[in-house]
């Protein structure tokens, strides 16, 4: 079972499974999963989900890696947060790092949680392991990124996030009913319409392109067959844009490739961390 725990700013002992820690910036809630001697891994979800989507994935990899799987800042059981950018992600990493006692750990992120990880591994080279980014991108064409942003803007204003969500899962899974579309519709429609909007924004509007070079962690990225959310070349760029990438494409999958094909994903996760 998951151990939860939030990160927030009164620092009591709520039970045996939930503690609170003093902060100055937004709460973080986070997942803690399998054992404490194993090697520790971040799962980082994507844009408008929580870290609960990654179940499927813990379910392949347990008992081989302690894994902490944060909401963002905005997200899930975390504060609400109308704000945030890529400096913040880093900072709430590094939370829930500290809080769990981590001192290195492998990060894998997809689409959004790709974004986090690879600009955490550039900024704290000495806390990260390896790393693994999945239908993600160091930064969109800006053109893109603000028709992108003004489309999603524009629909989160006018229509609740249950009809967000909706159009989401028409425009992103092949099969919107699978269990696994219907967890991320629950994700999104619980969503605080003003988070959302934020996380969009510093979404869409990341660009960390020139930190690629400072990541030295092995990076493995991976690209679902069917993304055409994240085109190939984007994670091509990614992989060429780092010290020591290599890209493989994860089969019968989307956008969300560990949401859509947690199996393989996991399988594709597993052997290369434990052949590192």
């Amino acid at each position: 079972m998951d151990h939860w725990f939030i990160l927030d700013k009164n620092m009591e002992q709520q039970s045996a499974t939930r503690v609170r820690t003093t902060v100055a910036r937004p709460s973080i809630s986070y997942a803690m999963d399998g054992p404490s001697s194993a090697p520790a891994i971040v799962l980082l979800h994507s844009l408008a989900t929580r870290g609960a989507v990654w179940r499927p994935v813990m379910a392949e990899l347990s008992g081989s890696f302690r894994m902490l799987v944060p909401d963002t800042r905005g997200h899930g059981d975390s504060a609400p947060a109308p704000e945030m950018g890529v400096d913040d992600w880093v900072s709430d990493i590094d939370r829930v790092l500290d809080d769990a006692g981590v001192d290195r750990a492998a990060l894998v992120g997809v689409s959004m949680g790709g974004i986090q990880a690879l600009a955490y591994a550039a900024a704290r080279p000495d806390r990260v392991s390896a790393l693994v980014v999945a239908d993600s991108f160091a930064a969109l064409p800006p053109a893109v990124a603000l028709a992108r942003i003004s489309a999603m803007v524009a629909h989160a204003e006018s229509a609740p996030m249950t009809e967000v969500a909706a159009k989401y899962l028409i425009d992103t899974f092949e099969d919107p009913t699978s269990p696994g579309a219907s967890a991320v519709a629950s994700a999104m429609g619980e969503m605080k319409r003003d988070s959302y909007l934020g996380a969009v924004r510093a979404c869409f509007g990341a660009d960390v392109t020139d930190r690629l070079a400072e990541v030295v962690a092995p990076t493995l990225v991976l690209w679902g067959d069917r993304d055409h959310k994240t085109p190939k070349p984007l994670s091509e760029a990614i992989r060429d844009g780092v010290r020591d990438g290599r890209l493989e494409v994860v089969p019968d999958a989307g956008h969300l490739s560990n949401v859509e094909n947690p199996e393989a994903f996991a399988r594709a996760v597993r052997t290369f961390l434990t052949g590192l």
